[in-house]
């Protein structure tokens, strides 16, 4: 049997056996994956922020981004394309909480596209409750620092697919990628009701005017950094030019991550929104610099993209001018891999038309000129599985 075949048919299978409640399992956009879609449609996409356990499943703290792809029309009619070509895909929800083997489960936050938040809890993939308007309390602290801002007086979203209402708000701090984490599964015991939303402790006037002023400061000079260590923001056209940050410029945006968790917990969302607004859309767009340039320099620069896009889709814009060098170094990296993975989107299909034939030499080639013009592991594997095929491994 080849490893087509064989991939083909452990899908249909992992498929088959998680079809309970007419839910399955399935990938993530990169492939790597598995997460667990309750409502499962042909045009479903999804991107998970957090670890995978050895056997390939979600596993621990993070946020479920689901797509809607907008596929390719043929030519003169209304009739998708064949091929599944697809033209974009359009963010319809995010979920921030905890994964077990795919699942969520325990506290699971959701925000509307007009900024509400809700917050319900999930058991072993369900929702376990009715949805609460508002933040989680404060004993819900890891998931907390997840979620950026959010309002109280809002309608529950309706019922659905595992996404409720079209998400623009949550901004997940995601560090580096690690290496995959152990998760067994877990047997999960629904927890009690979840209490109303609580507020932060008040802060002293004096206190709060000093925390607004270290943490303007910090960013400040942690923007400085970051400008140095790229050149001043200069606008990519090469993926080559794309250096990784510097171990010491990385961990000081590392560090301006966890203060901004810690800033927004103390003195509230909605002060830190009000008086910090562009200090804190200069923290997400800093970690989003730290992170595109490492997963370049990883070759993956389709992480890299699918980041970069995440993240101009929700801060089109900067708030200051202070701010547009940055901006312009982010989005001139996002429209130089979008027009590379279109690049190699040619080779892809000849290497697949070539393998479907085949011609393995052909397609490996293909393949790896698609590799050189935008890398990520996905074409890595592909080389990987065709070389080990032609030497009958």
């Amino acid at each position: 049997m080849t490893a087509r075949c064989l991939f083909v048919c452990t899908t249909l299978l992992l498929f088959a056996n998680g079809a309970d409640g007419g839910g399955v399992y399935q990938h993530t956009r990169d492939r790597r994956t598995l997460i667990w879609n309750n409502y499962p449609t042909r045009d479903d996409e999804a991107t998970w922020s957090g670890e995978r356990d050895s056997n390939g499943y979600a596993t621990g703290y993070g946020t479920l981004t689901w797509y809607r792809v907008q596929r390719a029309i043929v030519t003169g009619s209304n009739i998708p394309s064949a091929k599944g070509r697809t033209v974009g895909a359009v963010v319809i929800n995010r979920y921030s909480g905890k994964m077990v083997r795919g699942r969520f489960d325990g506290p699971v936050v959701n925000v509307d596209a007009s900024g509400k938040m809700f917050h319900g809890r999930f058991v072993n993939g369900t929702k376990a409750n009715d949805w609460v308007a508002g933040p989680l309390p404060r004993t819900d602290q890891p998931l907390n620092e997840r979620v950026s801002k959010g309002a109280v007086n809002a309608q529950p979203p309706a019922e659905g697919p595992p996404r409720f209402a079209a998400a623009a708000s949550i901004r997940p701090f995601t560090p580096a990628p690690s290496a995959p984490a152990t998760s067994a599964p877990a047997t999960s015991i629904p927890a009690p009701s979840i209490p109303a939303p609580s507020t932060p402790p008040a802060v002293e006037p004096e206190v709060k005017s000093r925390m607004i002023t270290d943490f303007k400061e910090q960013t400040q000079a942690v923007l400085s950094r970051v400008s140095d260590a790229t050149g001043n923001f200069p606008e990519i056209d090469r993926l080559d030019s794309v250096q990784q940050l510097p171990p010491p410029v990385s961990e000081s945006v590392a560090s301006l991550v966890d203060r901004a968790r810690d800033f927004r917990a103390k003195v509230g969302y909605e002060t830190a929104l009000s008086e910090c607004r562009s200090e804190t859309e200069t923290v997400d767009a800093l970690s989003a610099v730290d992170q595109s340039t490492r997963n370049i320099a990883g070759n993956n620069a389709s992480a890299a993209n699918s980041g970069l896009t995440d993240f101009l889709k929700d801060n089109p814009e900067p708030m200051v001018d202070t701010q547009r060098p940055l901006w312009r170094y982010l989005t001139s990296m996002r429209l130089l891999c979008s027009r590379l993975e279109k690049e190699a989107e040619t080779h892809l299909e000849r290497a697949g038309a070539f393998a479907s034939a085949g011609r393995t030499g052909d397609a490996i080639r293909e393949y790896k000129e698609a590799y050189r013009t935008f890398p990520n592991p996905a074409t890595a594997e592909k080389i990987r599985q065709l070389q080990r095929n032609s030497l009958g491994l």
